[in-house]
């Protein structure tokens, strides 16, 4: 026993994927008759490494639902790492198959907090900084600096959180860069000072570029428009990092699912009411519709699609785009097809978008009182 521990060991795989386990103090060979693929015996824990981006992507876009290969594309990683974590996810209540085969997120608030339990801000390496001034201006200074430089960034941490909600003051800036240079570029720019301790900017320097998946852009009144990280994100990031960002990540995550609760409580209103109105659900026969709307009706008369989309806020010019993408799809394969854009009230500019593509606009106050009047 003590001899083969000792023994050198080497794995080669043949193209039937079998393995041979080459012992060469014996020169001895075992066959092991399995037909484990190496990506599958690689993959300890789907909540690191490129088997967490997977999760990220599904946890970023929770409505969508995915083909195999339109995930791993998204990913950036391969057809069997998404087989294997997504199959994993299934048998762990993740993940579910649609009547079409595709992979659809439940319990998404469980999974993230998963996610987060084997995810530790600290691990990134990082460089930190002095930088004097206030906090808010030393943000817009970096921010001229990294932009003016082509440099890739984005806020996270209590900094981020701050100027996305005010949960939380922050004492100091946590910002994602890609590599040392651009770190260097930055401090040389804005003459930084290296800091053991009491610093107020810490560059993180992430392995790999899942950070900045889902990246958006906000406007603050006391930094201006800045890049801060997603939402999945920067939950992650506050989760572990101490006690009053748990707090905050926890706030997040409660503002989010509510967000949540009140859109699928809006599509559920607006499919009661085009039911009430005659329409009947259905799928168009061969099309692939992606993206996918919330909704999808036939109306038996016209034997036209009637796809739709709901906006808890004011709807602008990005929700038009992105039903009109979906009505483009149906019409380019032959479809009569048309869609309905429901939200509390709409911009000058979406409105006029929106009838310029022969659309249509329901506030919810109309869907709502319509569904009084007949329930009545």
């Amino acid at each position: 026993m003590r001899e083969a521990r000792e023994a050198s060991v080497m794995c080669v795989f043949n193209k039937s994927e079998h393995i041979k386990i080459l012992v060469n103090k014996f020169t001895k060979i075992e066959h092991i008759n399995t037909s484990m693929n190496i990506e599958s015996i690689m993959v300890r824990n789907i909540f690191a490494g490129k088997s967490s981006m997977i999760i990220r992507v599904l946890l970023s876009k929770p409505s969508k639902t995915w083909r195999t290969r339109d995930l791993a594309s998204e990913a950036h990683v391969s057809l069997g790492l998404v087989s294997i974590v997504t199959n994993r996810l299934i048998d762990m209540g993740f993940l579910v198959r649609d009547r079409t085969l595709r992979l659809r997120l439940r319990k998404e608030e469980e999974l993230l907090r998963r996610l987060a339990s084997f995810y530790d801000l600290n691990e990134w390496a990082h460089r930190t900084y002095y930088a004097r001034g206030k906090l808010y201006e030393i943000g817009t200074r970096l921010v001229a600096s990294a932009e003016g430089k082509g440099l890739k960034y984005a806020f996270t941490g209590p900094f981020a959180t701050d100027l996305l909600t005010q949960y939380i003051r922050s004492a100091e800036i946590h910002t994602y860069v890609t590599n040392e240079d651009a770190i260097r570029e930055i401090v040389n720019a804005m003459n930084l000072e290296i800091a053991e301790i009491g610093g107020n900017i810490i560059f993180l320097i992430p392995d790999d570029d899942s950070v900045f998946y889902g990246l958006r852009r906000i406007t603050d009144s006391r930094v201006g428009e800045v890049t801060i990280v997603s939402d999945v994100q920067l939950i992650l990031d506050l989760f572990n990092y101490t006690d009053r960002t748990r707090e905050a990540a926890e706030r997040l995550l409660a503002k989010e699912y509510v967000r949540k609760s009140e859109h699928m409580r809006l599509v559920r209103l607006a499919k009661e009411y085009f039911e009430r109105k005659g329409l009947i659900s259905a799928e168009p026969l061969g099309i692939d519709l992606d993206p996918r709307p919330d909704f999808v009706f036939l109306d038996p008369k016209t034997d036209t699609y009637v796809v739709g989309e709901c906006k808890n806020s004011i709807a602008k010019l990005e929700t038009v785009d992105h039903l009109k993408s979906i009505v483009s799809v149906l019409r380019a394969r032959g479809s009569r097809g048309t869609g309905v854009l429901i939200a509390p009230t709409i911009t000058s500019a979406a409105m006029k978008e929106l009838s310029k593509a022969g659309l249509e606009f329901e506030p919810i106050e109309r869907v709502e009182y319509g569904l009084h009047k007949r329930r009545s």
